[in-house]
């Protein structure tokens, strides 16, 4: 993923499909001027004077003698979501137009968008932190009533507030700490021993409670049924065994070699432990004449009706069948579609489902294996949340921080108490604020950008 943020991106940012409404959002230092020379307002005025949020009606120049007609919203100013200069045409929800309105932007000096771009900048840009980034892939993938309310009121702050207390006030502390540390020869007391450890103690109080809504559940003691299913010959068997190093599953050209399920426990990591999961191989779907073959169908949907999360096989190389475009249209909530074969080719659109994540994957080189695991995790986790006001993916991330600064605070108490030194106790607290850092997001790293904004469709 590039973290460039000084370009201009454009993207389609509705959903997957005809609608009756398509958006299509651009950001950047040049978002205006790569809309000026092809968006003809219908009163002639200028988008390239506009110094405020605006709305503009008129229509985009898509063709020598077409017009594509809709309203363009205008914020030039910080005020943006993604505190940059960002614009949305809002015209037809028709694909073909979409994508020749999407060229246009594009040739005129915008490039097309990563997945999660736009709420990357987001956050880089300090508008929203880590744990509302991961709220907004929350709400987008929100299969119900209660994971929307638990992503809302993450994106509204419940978890960051809090946490944005608590570095506050540990920030507080540890100033005074450095300024008495500053005047130590000057014996001048900025902080007395009992404000501090109490200080502490209240600090500590708080990121116990955080730290007990994050981690509600033992997901370590969790063992739960994952199942593998699609046509004969999908590649199901194949990812069977690159998941689980194994050859237990087997692999042939022939379609319906497996007439029974295989299964093995799939250790997936986390950064609290390790999340072991049961992963089923089942029968390709057919329509069943012979008695083993019957059989094999029933296995098949006793092993799905029990799984707790699905996956749903689809050889991506080829167009899709009849059956799995129907599996399409009613998939379970917990489904993570999979295209693969990826070495083969690609030929499917990755979104495939507006209610399921698409990984894209080949048991042959590995691709995509580790993108699955995560995603895995995230959707076991998601669907096991029950009352927690955590999203899962937060938890999936931030436990093992969250953990840390808890303790760090501990130490920083007994410090005070035992009266070992102000430095020891300021050491402490940085530690603290390192691991709180971690979870906010004011300390990260390239691969935790790629783990959160990765999950993310193009155009949000």
């Amino acid at each position: 993923m590039s973290f460039d943020i000084e370009d201009t991106i454009v993207a389609i940012a509705s959903a997957p499909g005809d609608g009756l409404r398509g958006i299509i959002r651009v950001s950047g230092p040049d978002a205006i001027a790569c809309l000026q020379p092809i968006f003809a307002t219908a009163d002639s005025t200028s988008i390239s004077n506009c110094t405020s949020t605006d709305s503009f009606s008129g229509s985009i120049k898509i063709g020598d003698q077409l017009d594509l007609p809709g309203e363009l919203l205008i914020w030039p100013t910080r005020k943006s979501y993604t505190r940059q200069p960002t614009a949305e045409f809002h015209t037809i929800g028709s694909k073909p137009l979409l994508q020749t309105a999407l060229s246009k932007i594009c040739e005129s000096g915008a490039r097309l968008a990563n997945p999660g771009e736009f709420t990357l900048r987001a956050f880089l840009s300090g508008r929203i932190d880590m744990t509302q980034a991961e709220a907004v892939l929350a709400v987008i993938d929100a299969d119900g009533t209660d994971q929307m309310n638990v992503a809302l009121k993450q994106l509204a702050g419940g978890l960051a507030g809090p946490l944005g207390e608590i570095r506050e006030h540990l920030i507080s502390i540890l100033a005074e700490l450095e300024a008495g540390l500053d005047f130590v020869e000057e014996d001048i007391e900025f902080i007395s021993q009992e404000e501090l450890t109490a200080q502490l103690t209240d600090a500590h109080t708080s990121l116990l409670k955080i730290s007990q809504q994050i981690s509600n559940r033992d997901w370590t003691a969790e063992t739960v049924k994952v199942v593998l299913y699609g046509m004969p010959n999908s590649g199901k068997s194949s990812l069977f065994n690159a998941l689980t190093q194994t050859d237990q599953a087997i692999v042939t050209q022939v379609a319906g070699t497996t007439t029974d399920f295989v299964s093995a426990s799939l250790p997936l990591a986390i950064e609290s432990g390790a999340l072991t999961v049961e992963l089923i191989d089942t029968a390709g779907f057919e329509t069943a004449t012979q008695d083993i073959k019957q059989k094999s169908q029933q296995h098949r949907l006793q092993q799905q009706e029990q799984a707790l999360v699905q996956l749903f096989c689809i050889d991506g190389s080829r167009a899709p069948e009849q059956w799995e475009l129907d599996q399409l249209s009613s998939l379970d909530p917990n489904t993570i579609i999979v295209l693969t074969k990826s070495d083969l080719g690609t030929t499917i659109p990755l979104e495939l489902s507006e209610s399921a994540p698409t990984v894209v994957t080949s048991s042959l080189n590995s691709e995509g294996l580790d993108r699955l695991r995560e995603q895995l995790c995230s959707t076991v986790m998601e669907s096991q949340l029950g009352e927690t006001s955590v999203v899962g993916s937060t938890v999936l991330r931030a436990s093992e921080s969250l953990v840390e600064a808890t303790r760090s605070v501990e130490l920083a108490i007994e410090a005070a108490s035992g009266r070992l030194g102000e430095e020891l106790v300021a050491a402490e607290i940085r530690q603290s604020l390192a691991g709180l850092g971690q979870v906010v997001g004011t300390v990260y790293t390239d691969d935790i950008l790629d783990l959160v904004f990765g999950r993310f469709c193009i155009g949000k």
